[in-house]
């Protein structure tokens, strides 16, 4: 196999790219720790198709904008199987991943039209009144219990 030898970057060379932008918080908030990094390039591709979307005025009646990106698209870009592009998308989506964007079937042969969701963690005030005040003590599991963090040993 032929190695290919790369040039370096002079001057404004740099400048005269398009890239795909990422959002830094899809890597640092905890909330999504689980996600794939692929799933998190996915996201990313995804929000560019969005400017497409804002041109060609792509909204529908309640003013969102959607885009239409089907398992083939990602398949091209992210040059994996159908599996994985059905996977990744799974991740992201509202039904079965984080929410990240939302499908919807037009049916008929037709593609589904994705709608992409705002990264942006908006903070709720409401909950965060409900909470009690002493819930600094306790614990919460996946069985929805809750005890007391200080373990008291039993006497022999």
């Amino acid at each position: 196999m032929q190695e290919i030898q790369f040039d370096y970057y002079r001057g404004m060379e740099a400048e005269q790219y398009t890239f795909y932008r990422i959002p830094k918080v899809l890597f640092t908030a905890e909330c999504f720790k689980s996600l794939s990094c692929e799933a998190k390039v996915l996201y990313g591709l995804l929000l560019d198709r969005m400017s497409l979307s804002i041109k060609n005025r792509w909204f529908d009646e309640e003013d969102r904008v959607y885009i239409i990106f089907t398992v083939e698209d990602v398949m091209e870009l992210l040059n994996c199987s159908r599996q994985k592009a059905i996977k990744n998308l799974a991740e992201l989506d509202s039904e079965k991943g984080i929410g990240l964007i939302e499908k919807k079937r037009l049916g008929l042969g037709k593609p589904n039209v994705i709608y992409v969701k705002n990264f942006i963690i908006k903070e709720n005030s409401e909950q965060e009144e409900k909470e009690p005040e002493n819930a600094g003590n306790t614990q919460k599991y996946e069985n929805h219990t809750s005890r007391s963090m200080k373990i008291i040993l039993q006497e022999v």
